[in-house]
């Protein structure tokens, strides 16, 4: 397998990052969206975020040839397969998402509840904020999202990469 190859997956992994970053920063800026501030003030880093994954996703190929150059070398291995390493890459993209957020909305779902059981924390003219409850969820499903069906994801993509090759992973 191709060096250039894995570079291609690391960066495809940035990209599938910046994208969830992206769209969870569109989420917050349209829940929080302030009229008397400039829309694109407020939604010009999320909307940055999600060009720079749609685009480092279309460029990736091109990308992680000119990193490796001329050389590109063949890393040999007789059981590691194309789609073994997207399989590697959803699962560790999953595990991350999750594991990074599951402390988080765990707490603030009890804090969610706790408040909803008339237990108010803050004085009743302070609302409390679900900004952090709602980013750890954001960034938590779609970390389960990538965990549990990845490997069918990677031998999907693992065939649209090489078509001649009849058994991707």
């Amino acid at each position: 397998m191709p060096l250039s190859t894995i570079v291609l997956i690391v960066l495809r992994l940035f990209c599938v990052c910046w994208l969830v970053d992206g769209l969870t920063g569109l989420a917050v800026g349209f829940a929080y969206y302030n009229p008397q501030a400039s829309i694109i003030a407020q939604l010009l880093e999320p909307v940055t975020f999600v060009l720079f994954a749609v685009v480092g996703w279309i460029i990736a190929p091109t990308l992680s040839r000119l990193v490796i150059g001329q050389r590109d070398a063949v890393i040999q291995s007789s059981e590691l397969t194309l789609g073994d390493l997207y399989a590697f890459a959803f699962v560790f993209l999953g595990l991350y998402f999750s594991l990074s957020s599951f402390a988080d909305t765990l707490n603030w779902f009890h804090y969610f509840l706790w408040v909803n059981a008339g237990n108010r924390l803050l004085p009743s003219e302070n609302a409390p904020s679900y900004y952090s409850l709602s980013r750890a969820l954001i960034s938590l499903i779609p970390g389960l999202v990538c965990l549990f069906p990845g490997r069918r994801w990677a031998r999907k993509l693992a065939a649209a990469d090489h078509p001649s090759n009849p058994n991707p992973g």
